[in-house]
């Protein structure tokens, strides 16, 4: 029996970056409703069967592709200070939807395509995990009330971001992030 002929020079790494670089070039002059896997195909120079072969659907592929390409860690801050740890953290949020891909982040969160909302809660995932730590810590420093809700804030902050971003041609530059965090900080510090 003769051993399987392998193909050299690593083919399959090569057709998976060309498709993710063609998914993304697209995405980023496109918009969402570019990127087609005819577009995908004909932009990578790689066959629609051969990408239906590595990706269920054209949900599955955008999703690998923006994972790929957008850092999905968040490093949280710990400053000692509630308002001074979740400016920080809405200073990074506000910087990924002014990212050349944000725009494309807004498209997925407007679109209720179900194959992308494993990508939205991936990306508000570990978002809001971030700003669960900071109110545990900022819990533990007695800044907060005990029973403060951490999904509650993250949403309080996100919400002008999104009603920015998905309701009106307002940009995020306008936002106030200290003013939005003190006001937010407001209802969960403790009454002295």
């Amino acid at each position: 029996m003769t051993d399987p002929v392998r193909r050299p020079g690593g083919r399959t790494a090569r057709v998976h970056a060309q498709v993710m670089a063609a998914t993304v070039e697209i995405l980023l002059e496109e918009g969402l409703d570019g990127a087609t896997v005819p577009a995908i195909a004909e932009r990578s120079g790689v066959s629609h069967v051969s990408i239906y072969r590595k990706w269920k659907d054209r949900g599955s592929l955008i999703r690998e592709a923006l994972l790929e390409t957008i850092d999905t860690a968040v490093a949280v801050p710990d400053t000692g200070n509630v308002k001074d740890d979740l400016m920080s953290l809405f200073a990074k949020v506000i910087a990924a939807h002014q990212a050349p891909l944000g725009r494309v982040l807004l498209d997925v969160t407007r679109s209720g395509d179900p194959s992308l909302s494993e990508l939205q809660h991936t990306l508000w995932r570990t978002r809001r995990d971030s700003c669960a730590l900071i109110i545990e810590r900022a819990i533990e420093r007695g800044e907060v009330v005990k029973d403060t809700d951490h999904r509650l804030i993250f949403e309080f902050m996100l919400g002008p971001i999104l009603s920015r971003g998905l309701m009106t041609a307002e940009g995020l530059e306008s936002l106030q992030p200290e003013k939005i965090v003190g006001m937010i900080l407001r209802g969960a510090q403790p009454a002295h």
